[in-house]
């Protein structure tokens, strides 16, 4: 499967479905301005539906080796995409360290997260979840703080609040920093169990792409597939 990227997102408001968030118009199932790059990421959320979600999985991290290859690209349009075929979708930033999401999905205010979560016993994800960005879409953004970022995720509160979202929701997908920088990716991947690699031609080299393969399969996670991003 190919998706036709461009360059970074611009927010617009033109799309703006609540007073709480700017979407970006690289949220391509949300107009007809981009049908090939639509219809691709229709083409994967096919894929994943018929043999991933009616096989009774509930998620996945989706996984690059280097940066500027859209993996937050794939992962908000697939939310996006799920949601508009009725599935309860929840999107995670998982990127503690570099948040992405927000390029895609705007609040309108500062907007506490995932780390916050982790951080505190006090703070419960039902509370700081964003419910129907669009209908049948939530989103837990990442709070901004990657200081402890590789703690956060590592201890038993990243799983328990993993195994709860995958209760709740028919489906979670969670955006993962590049596995170049971190190991945040392969621990995200290793609690979903699934996960998605996403490369970019002319950007991503396969014997890197292979490596992270290995090493996902390795950590028992279960590849659902590889996305082709082309500029």
């Amino acid at each position: 499967m190919s998706v036709s990227l461009t360059s970074a997102p611009a927010l617009t408001t033109d799309l703006e479905i609540t007073r709480r968030y700017e979407l970006s118009p690289d949220l391509v199932t949300l107009t007809d301005k981009r049908p090939n790059e639509a219809e691709a990421i229709r083409t994967m959320r096919t894929h994943i539906v018929a043999r991933h979600l009616e096989s009774g999985r509930r998620g996945i991290a989706v996984c690059s080796v280097t940066g500027g290859v859209g993996c937050t690209f794939t992962a908000s349009n697939l939310a996006v995409s799920l949601a508009q075929i009725g599935v309860s979708t929840l999107l995670i930033d998982g990127d503690l360290r570099s948040p992405g999401v927000e390029r895609f999905i705007r609040p309108l205010a500062p907007a506490p997260g995932l780390s916050q979560c982790l951080m505190s016993d006090a703070v419960d994800p039902s509370d700081v979840i964003h419910s129907d960005v669009i209908p049948n879409l939530s989103v837990l953004f990442s709070g901004h703080d990657g200081e402890n970022a590789q703690e956060l995720l590592g201890g038993e509160a990243f799983k328990i609040l993993v195994d709860r979202q995958l209760r709740d929701f028919e489906f979670t997908i969670i955006d993962t920093p590049p596995t170049d920088h971190s190991s945040d990716a392969r621990r995200i991947s290793t609690v979903m169990g699934y996960s998605v690699i996403v490369a970019r031609r002319d950007v991503s080299f396969l014997n890197q792409v292979t490596r992270l393969a290995k090493e996902l399969q390795e950590d028992g996670v279960r590849l659902v597939g590889t996305v082709l991003n082309e500029i």
